[in-house]
């Protein structure tokens, strides 16, 4: 009976070790690597703790059967720190069988070393043949290549794998850099400010207040001003598109910030204009609208939008009723289906009383309360 309990704790104990160090060993050398480590997941099952340090997501659950370890897409892949990364659990896989074994062979005459070693062995095995067997498996409900499959990828790669998610990064930096400075440089943070800006801007409405809140964590760390700018824009603009938390005095001081580091740039005072509106600072609002991007539809669209709320706020509902169908109008003559600008509209018509962005007759009837002929 004591054996047998030995036995069960040398498994239960063993399994923990072992996903332990495996998932320690991809962090490890991910950081050594130089790639920006995201989350550290270590068991199965509901959640028991988490917490954030250092830049990383812990979380450990209570069954040891799986884990994994998530990095920032890297704009700058190296092919030798991606390999090291993945093979890393593995190869630490591969040394703790090995101890075990050779603790196994040197204490071969003990009852109870055998009892408490050989499970840990097995389930040791068990870890080797799954992670160096090139395979797809399943991990927290995502469909995932294993270590070994991932390496043969790497291997096999001929190209710059994220040369479009950088080149992408780097034409959204363009606009808030300035004209006679050189071509800007990706920073240690880069990856991570990427990652958490192209989440703001995506479709999953369950993840974007983690992406704001994320990007706002950021902006402790970013030097470099056309970054600043870009997390400012990411985290006002899905504000106002209602995928966030409300606009607070926190957003006030740094779309403000954003016009002072560029007050040449017209559309950083749009998006000022548009939380002064939304902060009930009409007069501010008003100036600054004036002041707007407006030389091409997309912005036009949403100023206008902006001023009509505005002044539909202020009881001017006939003036606001003129100029949100003059910003339908330019909405309605594009195909701009899953533009974030969209979801903004939405909102400010729902408040004026123009809910179907498609029919300025119906627009009409909300305004003034008669039927369409």
């Amino acid at each position: 009976m004591l054996l047998f309990a030995l036995a069960l704790s040398s498994l239960a104990a063993g399994a923990w070790i072992s996903l332990l160090l495996h998932e320690g060993a991809h962090a490890v050398v991910g950081r050594l690597t130089k790639l920006q480590i995201r989350e550290i997941r270590v068991g199965l099952g509901p959640i028991l703790l988490r917490l954030y340090l250092f830049g990383i997501d812990f979380r450990l659950a209570p069954l040891p059967i799986c884990g994994s370890v998530k990095i920032f897409q890297p704009m700058r892949p190296s092919k030798y720190s991606r390999l090291a990364f993945v093979t890393a659990g593995p190869a630490m896989d591969l040394l703790l069988l090995a101890v075990l074994v050779a603790a196994l062979m040197y204490n071969r005459d003990s009852e109870f070393a055998g009892a408490a070693l050989v499970p840990a062995i097995m389930f040791q095995i068990w870890m080797v043949f799954r992670n160096l067997l090139p395979r797809h498996c399943v991990i927290y409900s995502e469909h995932l290549p294993n270590d070994m499959l991932s390496a043969w990828r790497i291997l096999g790669e001929r190209n710059d794998p994220n040369r479009l998610y950088r080149e992408g990064y780097l034409n959204a930096l363009r606009p808030y850099s300035e004209g006679d400075t050189p071509p800007f440089e990706l920073g240690d943070r880069s990856d991570r400010i990427a990652s958490f800006w192209l989440e703001a801007a995506g479709s999953s409405h369950d993840r974007v207040q983690e992406a704001v809140t994320a990007l706002e964590r950021e902006l402790s760390f970013a030097k470099s001003p056309p970054e600043r700018l870009l997390i400012i824009e990411s985290i006002a603009i899905t504000i106002l598109a209602g995928r966030a938390r409300d606009c607070d005095g926190r957003l006030d001081l740094l779309t403000a910030e954003a016009v002072a580091l560029r007050p040449d740039l017209a559309t950083l005072k749009g998006t000022r204009g548009a939380i002064l509106v939304q902060l009930g600072r009409y007069e501010e609002a008003s100036i600054m609208l004036a002041e707007a991007e407006s030389s091409d539809d997309y912005n036009r669209c949403l100023t206008t939008a902006f001023q009509a709320l505005a002044k539909f706020r202020l009881g001017r509902r006939d003036l606001a009723a003129k100029e949100f169908a003059a910003s339908a109008a330019i909405l309605n003559s594009h195909d701009w289906a899953g533009w974030i600008g969209v979801e903004i509209m939405t909102n400010i018509g729902s408040e004026i009383g123009y809910f179907p962005l498609g029919d300025d007759a119906v627009f009409k009837s909300h305004i003034t309360g008669t039927l369409p002929s």
